[in-house]
């Protein structure tokens, strides 16, 4: 179970409503039962549930039992914006796969049913998606969700202009096939999608510009939403992590 402030709490911790619920009726766990927690920044610890119902969970952490992991690997991915489900189905898979950093960005190309919606309604979902695949998958790192206006803002940021990364973007347009050769000795891999109508050419411009590799997935055409979970699992099987 997901608990954000897991290291100021030295013995009794009481869960909110909605993790009360999942306790209760989905895992069906009752008093005495043993539980693991955990932050989404490495730190985790077991518990015993002294208190089960729909509305309120406590518990109590077993002594000696926390445990903190460490990232080996920064994987980035900056992301389009595209409709929610499909967006909720895509950040549920990448939190599987490992990506610890989800930039999200309006392209120029943003599907129509969109441009009237305030996009940044959509940061609580999603991070509620991202806590639920943490949950099922066992993963104690909780990816960072950021919302941009555009690519260039994305830029802007210092980490994606640091000088040690490498960065590529994934466009039908490439030829060059992602290799190991380019993942070697880095801290942190960034990888770019477009939206289903792909980038426009101002966006192409901008990020050669900045000199980021752009990459071919192949000859298929795929969708908006299916694109970086590929771009997630290449990387991460080059870097011996799949």
């Amino acid at each position: 179970m997901y608990f954000k402030d897991l290291s100021n709490i030295s013995s009794v911790c009481e869960l909110d409503n909605a993790q009360s619920a999942h306790i209760a009726t989905v895992l069906r766990l009752k008093e005495g039962d043993e539980i693991e927690l955990f932050d989404g920044e490495g730190l985790s610890c077991k518990a015993n549930i002294t208190v089960s119902s729909k509305r309120n969970a406590q518990l109590e952490l077993i002594p000696s039992s926390k445990e903190t992991q460490n990232l080996s690997n920064q994987l980035v991915g900056v992301l389009p914006y595209i409709k929610k489900d499909n967006m909720s189905f895509m950040v549920q898979k990448l939190t599987e796969l490992g990506v610890t950093r989800m930039i999200f960005f309006k392209p120029d190309r943003l599907d129509q049913s969109l441009v009237k919606k305030d996009l940044s309604k959509l940061k609580d979902k999603l991070q509620e998606v991202a806590i639920g695949a943490c949950k099922q998958s066992g993963i104690n790192f909780l990816p960072k969700l950021e919302h941009c206006d555009d690519l260039t803002e994305v830029f802007n940021k210092p980490s994606i202009a640091a000088s040690n990364n490498f960065a590529c973007f994934f466009d039908l347009e490439a030829t060059n096939h992602l290799s190991s050769n380019d993942l070697a000795d880095k801290d942190e891999y960034i990888f770019i999608t477009g939206p289903e109508s792909g980038f426009s050419d101002e966006e192409r411009f901008t990020m050669l510009e900045k000199n980021i590799s752009v990459k071919s997935l192949g000859k298929n055409i795929l969708r908006a939403e299916t694109a970086p979970i590929i771009s997630a699992t290449l990387i991460q099987s080059f870097l011996g992590n799949i």
